[in-house]
């Protein structure tokens, strides 16, 4: 990989820089959270509203990348490295063992429940994490609004059902293009620019948790029955992962409370693809609520 993928971002950099690290455990699996506040000119001491954003498989906290600014204005941000993701541990368990999955939501609440007590909050995911933010707020009662972006766990039909490359047969050069190949055919619609590589990189080769088994499957429908506060839905037009129409009616759950959009020539990493777009309409729906 050339020296000039390796190096980090300036604005993740910034950010990091930024960030208040800290870390929680839950049977011995210990979490990495990156967090973020604005203080408001007359807010004195108060801080914004908790908002938990939970990553994408082969991911991290860096899947937010251009969203933090936006929503540090309002909220106090909590983003995670999920266990088996980023600088988060691994469960000590085998790679495609069934418990994994509910090892890993537990361990979530619990890091959540430590960081937030029983104060409400938003709470995002993307991707496979949005299929975990529905286990997390099936959970947790103090759940303020569930905000979807991409979400896996549909169990529809994908608009592209050809496999992704495996970037571990390559070294070098040749695995940096292949990792690339891969962003540009599954996660962006867009062009795909330095930093979005550099992440997606890292993410990939930091990552332990095998979250293809529980994305494909169809759980997020019967994860939602039980999910009865305002929730809002959002696809990239373009989001090879889904039918994004087809996949929001299918979650609406004819629900009075919930929501979808669609957003113009975004695909899959949808708040990366279009984040000018994602934050006004994130941070507007979340204002009324």
């Amino acid at each position: 990989m050339s020296e000039e993928v390796q190096a980090i971002p300036e604005r993740a950099q910034a950010l990091q820089d930024k960030a208040r690290v800290q870390v929680t455990t839950h049977a011995g699996c210990q979490v990495r959270w990156h967090e973020w506040c604005e203080r408001r000119e007359g807010d004195g001491e108060r801080e914004g509203i908790p908002l938990v954003a939970l990553h994408g498989g082969h991911g991290s906290w860096l899947h937010w990348l251009r969203n933090i600014d936006a929503w540090a204005a309002q909220y106090r941000v909590l983003l995670p490295d999920m266990p088996g993701f980023g600088a988060s541990d691994d469960f000590d368990l085998p790679a495609r063992d069934p418990a994994r999955l509910e090892r890993l939501v537990d361990t979530l609440c619990q890091g959540i429940e430590s960081l937030v007590g029983a104060q409400p909050f938003h709470l995002v995911g993307f991707s496979f994490g949005g299929l975990i933010a529905g286990m997390v707020a099936e959970r947790m009662p103090q759940i303020r609004t569930l905000t979807l972006l991409g979400s896996a766990g549909h169990g529809l039909r994908r608009a592209n059902e050809a496999p992704m490359r495996n970037w571990r047969d390559f070294d070098g050069d040749e695995r940096a293009l292949v990792l690339k190949e891969n962003l540009q055919a599954f996660m962006l619609a867009g062009p795909v620019d330095d930093d979005a590589c550099w992440i997606h990189a890292q993410s990939c080769e930091n990552t332990r948790f095998y979250s293809k088994t529980y994305s494909r499957k169809a759980l997020l429908d019967a994860v939602l029955a039980d999910v009865r506060v305002p929730m809002l839905m959002l696809w990239g037009e373009k989001d090879v992962t889904a039918e994004p129409v087809k996949a929001a009616e299918f979650l609406m759950q004819d629900r009075d409370e919930r929501e979808w959009m669609i957003v113009p020539n975004a695909g899959h990493w949808v708040q990366y693809d279009a984040a000018a777009t994602v934050n006004v309409l994130v941070n507007a729906w979340l204002s009324q609520r």
